[in-house]
């Protein structure tokens, strides 16, 4: 008999990645980074009252769908998140866990995602009662220079000596590819990183000025990039010795269990700090930018679940933005797309076909993994 292996995990059928965006600050100017100078310079941020107001509407949504199980991932992003203040953080965090009360059949987890660089150490603390002792922190090696590479390494050590749990997410850039992927994943493994995350690098408006061109690799350097870093990660765990869990391979082997349109962003929203719904969307085939759905503070979130703008941007999903090498991919429901754009022609696609297809026929021992029947 077939095991039943799907897995539903939308923001309709209960499962919300709650991206949190009340402040778009940051002192930094990271090659990568999708927002604009005066975007990361300003200081508006999204009140308590409002950020209540939307979990109340969030959770009215809910109430109307009689869901026995409603998971909540609450991952705060930015900008800099812990630019908000610990009083801030602290209120959000006690409102959120509130509205989405474990009574009420809600699961309630909080990640931060943090530079770490000039974060004071009294929050960890923060860290560990609303965050399970974990903490994410973006790591791109040189990319953003020397000093800055010093300065979170200490950071590190300090987050290491108060017993929280490590992991990182880079954007792979060329920095990464001089040393190679090998390097990477034993200085990562040296750091204690209990997981970490390798992204494509993105082309926006901000790094047009010439930062892309020096820092993007293509795609076909991305998925030779993480096919090296898959064998010396496992090299490491065969030997005994610690290695980071590789995000994406993890991905791309559960989604390949889990059926069809398993990656079409349908689980997960940006809340901005106007109240607006957002996801990354591109232009120009595949220039990255943010595409907004509806405003919590002003409608229902049913209204913004289904809006026009919303549903025509997960039929972009399903349709694979129309990538003629994308339709009738054995591994567009389980590859690395997560946003759906226009492929670089020439390249190996953004859902690094490359590596899906590599680690899976590597995963079953056999090129036919994907036709194989799991019992």
């Amino acid at each position: 008999m077939h095991a039943n292996l799907t897995i539903a995990r939308t923001i309709e059928q209960g499962y919300f990645v709650f991206t949190l965006m009340p402040s778009l600050t940051c002192e930094l100017n990271c090659p990568h980074c999708y927002l604009s100078l005066e975007q990361r310079r300003s200081h508006t941020r999204m009140s308590l009252t409002d950020l209540q107001i939307a979990c109340e509407r969030i959770a009215e949504y809910y109430q109307a769908r009689r869901l026995p199980r409603k998971t909540i991932v609450c991952y705060w992003y930015g900008g800099e998140p812990t630019s908000v203040g610990q009083d801030y953080f602290t209120h959000a965090c006690d409102i959120i866990n509130a509205v989405f009360a474990k009574h009420l059949g809600y699961t309630v987890r909080h990640t931060v995602l943090s530079a770490l660089i000039g974060v004071d150490t009294s929050w960890y603390p923060l860290f560990a009662k609303y965050c399970g002792s974990e903490i994410q922190s973006s790591f791109d090696w040189l990319m953003r220079g020397r000093g800055y590479l010093r300065k979170w390494e200490a950071a590190v050590t300090a987050v290491r000596a108060h017993g929280l749990t490590l992991s990182t997410i880079s954007v792979v850039n060329r920095t990464m590819l001089d040393v190679g992927a090998t390097f990477i994943l034993d200085y990562l493994a040296d750091q204690n990183v209990a997981q970490a995350s390798f992204l494509p690098f993105m082309w926006n408006e901000q790094n047009d000025n010439g930062a892309y061109g020096s820092f993007a690799p293509t795609m076909r350097e991305y998925s030779a990039f993480m096919r090296e870093l898959t064998c010396r990660q496992e090299g490491r765990l065969q030997s005994g010795m610690h290695a980071p869990i590789i995000g994406q391979r993890e991905f791309i082997l559960q989604k390949s269990y889990e059926g069809r349109l398993g990656n079409i962003a349908g689980q997960t929203l940006f809340l901005l700090p106007n109240g607006d719904f957002a996801l990354p969307d591109y232009r120009q085939g595949c220039q990255e930018y943010l595409r907004p759905f509806g405003n919590i503070l002003r409608e229902p979130f049913e209204q913004i679940l289904t809006s026009h703008e919303r549903r025509a941007y997960l039929r972009k999903q399903m349709l694979q933005a129309d990538n003629p090498e994308c339709r009738g991919c054995a591994y567009s429901d389980c590859c690395l797309m997560e946003f759906w754009k226009t492929n670089r022609p020439g390249d190996d696609c953004f859902g690094a076909r490359d590596y899906v297809s590599w680690l899976l026929a590597r995963s079953a021992g056999t090129s036919n993994y994907r036709e194989m029947v799991i019992y």
